[in-house]
């Protein structure tokens, strides 16, 4: 029975290449979870305020919402081994320069912000790019199983990420300059695993404008229903629950009495729940449950901010954190394997890049948010991320409901699509 659940789980590494960008992802969103806290830590350090931890956030907040759609088209006109490898090096090199400021001791709110902003630009092209190979590379049932394991990755980064950022920072001969230093070091490793796989292919190119081609990306979505209830439900949870680090490090300071580097300590129980739950739904990804699974960890998500706001210890706070983290991290996985299983190959790219648009308006909301924690305190804030998720929650269920079946129905001709068998690196 072991055998047959692991083979099921875990059947998309069986293919080379996936297996190679599995490992390359991997590393990466082991840079970007120890990133998250890093800039958190260091961000409050500087000020002491929890809006310019959301200022901090705001620059690749608004760099992800504006440039994302267009990043999306890129993704699916140039060939994607060749845009991840250009945008990966480019984050390796900001990460570099960032560590290099703070040790210098020359860094500031501002620098931060445009490092962040900067950081939001090359993640709104590599995103969708990284996410459309999959479509690649990976074909029926095996592709819905490569989305759940890259969420997988995603889920144990947040484990490994936390603590290894938190124990980096706290180490005096690392600290927040050096901690930088080591993301920019995984990301070189990342561009080198990158270029061992094969070219790949680019799916539309050519005769239609980026405008035209964005604008086909948006019809593709809005003329089935369920695939844009789907993208704006991802939308509503992330832009709202995930606010939840920027307010982390003041609530821990002022409602807990905690040093804020305990953040790392929340995030990794968070990771460690979520984990154990991907990988246990990970064969689901591709079931006919898979639609009320993801609601039902929407909901969690929701319940546990709802509960934390009322929270009167850590350890109240590290129990509900095993909840927020199973419950977020499968609904990502599981909507974002509904999303590629509901899209045409020829528009995973655009489809993508509206999903990840998510993070650039929960990038914007961060600021908000933190401004309304200053204003009266961490757990009003807290509350407010939990009663907004419930509500998208609902709202979705109510309009699944309406739409009726769950099946994907034939997909219309691709419209104004050349599609390109060859094409490049």
């Amino acid at each position: 029975m072991f055998r047959s659940w692991a083979r099921t789980t875990f059947e998309s590494l069986a293919d080379p290449h996936f297996r190679i960008l599995w490992i390359g992802t991997s590393l990466s969103f082991l840079a970007f979870s120890m990133s998250m806290i890093a800039q958190s830590v260091v961000a409050y350090e500087i000020t002491g305020r929890n809006g310019d931890v959301g200022i901090v956030a705001l620059g690749q907040g608004i760099a992800m919402l504006f440039i994302s759609p267009f990043g999306g088209v890129v993704a699916d006109r140039v060939p994607k081994r060749r845009l991840l490898l250009v945008g990966q090096a480019l984050v390796a090199a900001n990460f570099g320069l960032v560590g290099a400021l703070i040790l210098g001791d020359q860094i500031s709110i501002l620098i931060l912000v445009i490092s962040t902003f900067v950081m939001g630009v090359i993640f709104a092209f590599i995103a969708p790019a990284r996410t459309a190979w999959l479509g690649e590379l990976l074909e029926g049932p095996r592709l819905a199983n490569g989305v759940a394991l890259q969420q997988v990755a995603m889920t144990a980064t947040r484990i490994l990420g936390p603590f290894l950022a938190g124990a980096l920072v706290a180490i005096p001969v690392t600290g927040s300059g050096g901690t930088y230093l080591v993301m920019g070091g995984l990301i070189a490793v990342v561009v080198v695993t990158l270029a061992r796989l094969p070219a790949s292919r680019v799916m539309a190119r050519g005769r239609a404008s980026a405008i035209s081609d964005l604008r086909m990306g948006l019809r593709h979505v809005i003329g089935q229903p369920r695939l844009a209830l789907l993208v704006a439900a991802f939308i509503g949870v992330v832009t709202a629950g995930y606010c939840y680090s920027v307010v982390l490090p003041g609530f821990l300071s002022n409602e807990l009495g905690r040093d804020s580097g305990d953040m790392a300590w929340l995030l990794g129980v968070a990771g460690f729940a979520g984990l154990v739950a991907t990988v246990a739904a990970t064969s689901l990804a591709s079931g006919k449950h898979a639609w009320r699974l993801q609601t039902a960890g929407a909901a969690l998500f929701g319940v546990s901010l709802v509960l934390m706001s009322f929270a009167g210890n850590f350890v109240q706070v590290l129990g509900l954190m095993l909840v927020l983290g199973a419950g977020s991290s499968v609904f990502q996985m599981l909507n974002n394997a509904l999303v590629m299983k509901w899209s045409d190959p020829a528009y995973y790219g655009r489809v993508m890049a509206l999903v990840m648009m998510a993070w650039g308006f929960n990038g914007i909301a961060g600021l908000p948010f933190g401004f309304l924690a200053d204003a009266t305190d961490e757990r009003v804030a807290i509350l407010v991320m939990g009663v907004i998720v419930l509500a998208v929650t609902a709202g979705t269920e109510f309009a699944s409901r309406l739409l009726g079946s769950e099946e994907r129905p034939a997909l219309p001709a691709l419209e104004a699509v050349d599609a390109a068998p060859g094409g490049g690196s």
